[in-house]
Parts: structure tokens; C-alpha cells; sequence
């Protein structure tokens, strides 16, 4: 079992990402976190641990902005990411 800590924030086109470390996993859970509405899983960037991480979209009516924005959604979760281990290492 696993369990998902609050991690870190971002916003990218103006709509604000929670990330969430995922324990025992090279992956962060990305969450959109709309002031408006109540948060909705955007997805996935796995593979944190190799060179070519990737986003998997996991809200069907999100595909088009978060494949629009998945350099940047990528970018920003490696930043974490980093940040993260070396917290961990260090």
C-alpha cells in the first residue's frame, strides 16, 4: 500500500497543480486544484527515476490541455522531483 503526500505546487497556463510524492514510486500524482471546484486527478508523471519520464493523463476531459502543456507539466514534475530525492538524500 501506498500512501500519496502533498508535495508541491505549480501553475501552468494559469491553472494551479498539486503534486504528490507517491512512497516507494518514481512517480508523482499530479492533482488540478481549481480554487472553483473541487480538485480533480489530472494524472501521472512516471518514470522520475530515468531520463524519459512521462505524463499519463488519467482525466479523459483534460487529455487536450494537459497533452497541450505535457512538456511543462514534465518539466515542472522532474523539478520536484529532484528536489524531493535530494531532500531525501541529503
Amino acid at each position: 500500500m501506498s500512501f500519496a503526500a502533498y508535495t508541491a505546487t505549480a501553475v501552468v497556463d494559469g491553472r494551479r497543480l498539486h503534486f504528490e510524492a507517491m512512497v516507494l514510486q518514481a512517480r508523482l500524482r499530479i492533482t488540478l486544484a481549481d480554487p472553483w471546484e473541487e480538485s480533480d486527478v489530472l494524472g501521472s508523471v512516471i518514470h522520475l527515476d530515468t531520463a524519459t519520464p512521462g505524463l499519463r493523463v488519467a482525466a479523459p476531459l483534460q487529455l487536450d490541455w494537459a497533452r497541450t502543456h505535457s512538456e511543462v507539466i514534465v518539466s515542472e514534475a522532474v523539478s520536484v522531483w529532484k528536489s524531493v530525492t535530494r531532500a531525501c538524500n541529503g
